[in-house]
């Protein structure tokens, strides 16, 4: 049985929370176990939280606390998420085989692509040794996407980007940007537009290092 963390979205709010509420009741099917979902709104390109739910080992459902889902809705609606978008995502999604060129999206550049502003993202971790019976499931509400990704992959994908907020985090300006969006602060976008800025500024120097600094943390994870 593989484990998917699966991307659907939705124009309509209604459909995403009641296929939210469906899927509570129905979190086990012949062909899925469904252990974590969680209801995301993307609003002026940043991401909030709505509403969710995790299975416990018993069998008992409660409030979505953490776990996988759970950083990585924090990684996408913190101010990595806002500052950067995709950029990140997409070198993250950067592997090395037969073609040095050659990519695979990750999953937040997936969420950056395809969640546009307004519309509603239901984010699921799932079990499923087959994807049909699921997607079926979803494709009653009508969603304009569904996607999945590979956990193991997403969990890889997540440790390199809160590794590479830590590294974030000895910038002064990004710790008093963090500060501000933490409180709510107005004005929050112009100034997160400004450090955004200062980054491009010598995106050449920027990417390169970034690049660097993901593969090595690649290669550590590897071993």
């Amino acid at each position: 049985m593989e484990n998917n963390v699966l991307l659907a979205t939705f124009e309509n709010q209604l459909s995403a929370f009641e296929v939210l509420a469906d899927i509570k009741a129905k979190y086990v099917g012949k062909n899925y176990v469904i252990t974590q979902a969680a209801v995301v709104r993307k609003e002026n390109d940043k991401l909030t939280f709505k509403d969710g739910f995790e299975v416990a080992s018993n069998g008992k459902i409660g409030f979505l606390n953490g776990g996988l889902l759970g950083s990585f809705i924090g990684i996408l609606g913190g101010p990595l998420g806002i500052i950067f978008g995709g950029t990140i995502g997409a070198l993250m999604g950067r592997r090395h085989g037969d073609k040095e060129d050659e990519k695979v999206m990750s999953i937040f550049e997936d969420v950056s692509k395809h969640l546009v502003n307004d519309h509603y993202g239901l984010i699921l971790l799932v079990g499923e040794p087959d994807a049909s019976e699921l997607d079926d499931f979803l494709n009653k509400y009508k969603p304009e996407t569904i996607l999945r990704k590979d956990a193991a992959v997403v969990r890889k994908d997540l440790e390199m980007a809160e590794e590479y907020e830590r590294k974030l985090k000895t910038d002064v300006e990004y710790r008093e940007l963090k500060e501000k969006f933490e409180k709510g602060t107005e004005k929050l976008k112009d100034d997160f537009s400004n450090f955004s800025e200062k980054v491009k500024a010598n995106t050449e120097a920027f990417t390169e290092d970034l690049t660097k600094f993901v593969l090595d943390l690649k290669n550590k994870l590897k071993k």
